[in-house]
């Protein structure tokens, strides 16, 4: 049941609303996608459980909405290292910052790809609280790394692939990304071999789209 405190004492609508959503991924970061309790999510934000129903509906509501924002903040992360102009430095450099997406919001990356898939990644319900969040595409960050394994076959090849190929090697970067930062943020992975053992895929995948070894040994030292 709501907790029914005086709303007058409320920060305004949409502050509140954005407070509320800093903190609950405060609460993911420290205790996990699991870990948001809503009495505790109020305190913190001077609020009441009654804002957060009306708000967001509740907690699923909550959390879909964080959930959608991750996926928003994952697409800022691809499109600031598109680079049409140079496709092997864009799919390096797209492949790194998943990595570093992951690393800079690992209770974010947990809730997102920690276990089944519980939410939309530009899910709404219109009753409640609107995001600023991509709806071209239900997942706009594996648009964009499509986007660079297709420009980067392309430039190697001399050709346009087939749709559908480029489709399924995106995939299988994704599931190898993906591999390996959950083992590196799960602690299977020693900090100081995660990062060499990430740039050894990013060079087998960059090599298997046509790039010679040197040139993506180059980007990667380019890259920092």
């Amino acid at each position: 049941m709501p907790n029914r405190r005086n709303l007058a004492t409320e920060p305004p609508r949409e502050d509140l609303a954005a407070r509320l959503l800093e903190e609950a991924e405060a609460l993911v970061r420290r205790d996990g996608p699991d870990g948001v309790a809503l009495r505790e999510l109020a305190r913190a934000c001077g609020s009441s459980t009654m804002a957060i129903y009306t708000l967001y509906g509740g907690k699923p509501g909550l959390m879909q909405a964080l959930y959608a924002i991750g996926f928003a903040r994952l697409h800022a992360y691809a499109l600031a290292v598109e680079e049409r102009a140079a496709p092997l430095r864009w799919m390096v450099r797209q492949m790194l910052a998943y990595r570093r997406f992951a690393l800079d919001h690992t209770g974010m990356y947990r809730l997102m790809f920690g276990g089944e898939k519980r939410f939309s990644p530009t899910g709404r319900h219109s009753q409640f609280v609107s995001l600023a969040v991509p709806v071209e595409d239900a997942y706009p960050a594996f648009a964009a790394l499509v986007d660079a394994v297709g420009t980067c076959l392309t430039h190697h090849r001399g050709a346009a692939p087939d749709p559908a190929e480029v489709q399924d090697l995106a995939f299988l970067v994704w599931g190898q990304m993906h591999g390996l930062v959950g083992l590196e943020i799960a602690g299977y992975a020693d900090a100081a071999d995660a990062l060499g053992r990430y740039e050894s895929a990013v060079r087998f995948i960059c090599t298997n789209l046509g790039a010679a070894a040197a040139d993506v040994d180059a980007e990667l030292a380019a890259a920092g």
